[in-house]
């Protein structure tokens, strides 16, 4: 998977709401929107402090302004699509978001400021950012995210090819460098990009740097990120790349292949074993459930279960009274069992109370969205589910690999519906 730290390489344009600043220079025009000269200057600036926190080498000036530009052009199409859609993210969303972030880098907010700092953005830029990424998203997943579907036969089919693959439980950490073609490209423009994409090839080997060649050059979407897509599963790949790494040895660098969005070159950076180890608690329960109906209302229902609880207290049969009173007419017949269970099968209030539990106690009553719940945990276990917790994982792999094509394709298509004009010729 992706293994950003702070997702900080985030640039956006701040003219998507269509507002100019007076006498700012506008180096490009994006449909009705405009982006200036003092926007692509700011974030050029956020860029280069980054680039340097990461001991990074810079490409020429203008190289880099050329794909500055780029990157503010694409993220304006989505932006406007987003607000015409009325996609926004309010405070609370973004401040559960960035805590999120901050959580799984094992940081405090406090910490994660500082980090910020560090790499030259200010606190209130980086929420700007985090706010507009997941609008991005949220247009991404309504646009083609939908669409996606991983069946159980592709799932078994990949299981199957791949447990005779050695490396199908390794994590491959990647960079690409994209050089775009139009969806149907003329002999002309794929003879064009070839020679390009071979000329990079010829630096790289000669010993220029493959992430600055990648800021200066790629037009992918992590382009100013030296191309570093993280590490990656095999199945979350590309089918094509996942074809060549498994063949590549660590610093090599292939290509050019043709994907969907034009011709890549691939390094792979490194190899490490996944050793996941996945167990899961299981709980065999029984319940007795009460809830309002045509004869019963709320608080008569919230009184009987308490009535029952009060009975199960002195010493009633669990059982004996599931089958009388409960109204879950699957279970009742049971005695109320519901076998073994997994705490995500259940609603959070059900499985809160479940799992704090002891065995052989009857729960005080538990009110979910079905109703009031007299619960009773009668053993529990754990089991290895590595073998079923591999199929969810592939299975979200599969869907991430299709989605990110999907996405590719969409942003090939806005680009080509779009008005895209850019006005200061230096930068085209």
């Amino acid at each position: 998977m992706r293994n950003r730290i702070l997702l900080c390489l985030v640039f956006f344009s701040l003219s998507w709401v269509g507002i100019a600043q007076p006498l700012d220079k506008v180096v490009a025009i994006v449909n009705d929107n405009v982006i200036t000269a003092s926007e692509l200057n700011a974030q050029m600036d956020v860029l280069r402090k980054q680039l340097e926190a990461k001991n990074m080498q810079l490409p020429p000036e203008n190289v880099l302004r050329k794909q500055v530009l780029q990157h503010l052009i694409d993220v304006d199409l989505e932006l406007q699509l987003a607000k015409n859609n009325d996609i926004s993210i309010d405070s609370t969303e973004l401040d559960e978001s960035i805590a999120k972030i901050a959580a799984d880098n094992h940081l405090s907010l406090t910490q994660l400021r500082e980090e910020l700092a560090k790499q030259g953005m200010s606190w209130d830029v980086y929420r700007e950012n985090i706010r507009k990424e997941m609008v991005i998203s949220r247009i991404q997943q309504r646009s083609v995210g939908k669409d996606i579907v991983v069946s159980s036969q592709q799932v078994d089919d990949y299981l199957k090819t791949a447990q005779h693959n050695e490396k199908s439980q390794q994590l491959f950490h990647v960079a690409n460098i994209v050089i775009p073609l139009p969806e149907e490209p003329t002999t002309a423009q794929l003879s064009k990009a070839r020679e390009k994409a071979r000329a990079l090839l010829k630096k790289i080997k000669q010993g220029d740097d493959f992430s600055t060649l990648a800021i200066a050059q790629s037009s992918g979407e992590y382009a100013l990120e030296g191309g570093d897509l993280g590490e990656r599963h095999l199945a979350e790949l590309p089918e094509v790349f996942a074809n060549q790494v498994i063949q590549m040895q660590v610093g090599e660098v292939a290509g050019p292949i043709r994907t969907g969005n034009g011709l890549q070159l691939i390094k792979l950076i490194a190899v490490n074993e996944n050793t996941e180890h996945h167990e899961v608690t299981k709980t065999h329960v029984r319940h007795i459930l009460l809830k309002q109906d045509a004869n019963t209302t709320e608080a008569e229902a919230e009184k009987q279960v308490n009535n029952l609880y009060q009975q199960l207290k002195s010493g009633k049969d669990f059982a004996l009274m599931a089958k009388q009173y409960s109204l879950d007419a699957a279970s009742a017949v049971k005695g109320g069992d519901l076998g073994w269970v997994v705490s995500d099968e259940l609603v959070p209030p059900f499985a809160e109370a479940m799992n704090a539990l002891p065995l052989h106690t009857v729960s005080k009553p538990v009110k979910s969205p079905f109703g009031w719940h007299l619960i009773e945990v009668l053993d529990r276990k754990t089991e290895d589910d590595s073998e079923g917790y591999k199929r969810q994982q592939v299975r979200q792999l599969l869907q991430q690999r299709k989605f990110t094509e999907a996405v590719q394709n969409w942003q090939q298509h806005m680009r080509t519906d779009s008005y895209i004009n850019i006005v200061d010729k230096d930068l085209a």
